[in-house]
């Protein structure tokens, strides 16, 4: 091998490296923006859930056990996966009727 290509190749394996560490970047940059939206979505989630149920001094062993305790009903399960498909198919067609009105 030539001088000529094997500073060729140090600069192509520079290079490799370079691309590598930037997807490195936007790889990690990608996992912090996921972990900073389900922080968020769980913030709201239990902002939501503590209206609701009026309890602002419950802890989480208890919250948990709480939602332990109401799924082990009969039919609660049923009830609530009911509940909430008919809340996502409410929210699909006021989204789609929102985005309808926009065109």
């Amino acid at each position: 091998m030539t001088e000529r290509d094997t500073k060729r190749l140090e600069r192509i394996s520079e290079k490799l490296e370079h691309i590598k560490a930037q997807r490195q970047d936007i790889l990690a940059r990608d996992r912090k923006r996921q972990r900073k939206e389900r922080t968020r979505r769980l913030i709201q989630i239990g902002a939501v859930t503590e209206k609701y149920l009026n309890r602002k001094d419950m802890n989480p062993i208890t919250y948990e056990n709480f939602w332990k305790n109401l799924f082990s009903v009969e039919g609660v399960q049923a009830k609530v996966e009911h509940v909430m498909a008919h809340t996502e198919s409410q929210e699909k067609k006021n989204s789609n009727a929102q985005g309808a009105s926009e065109s």
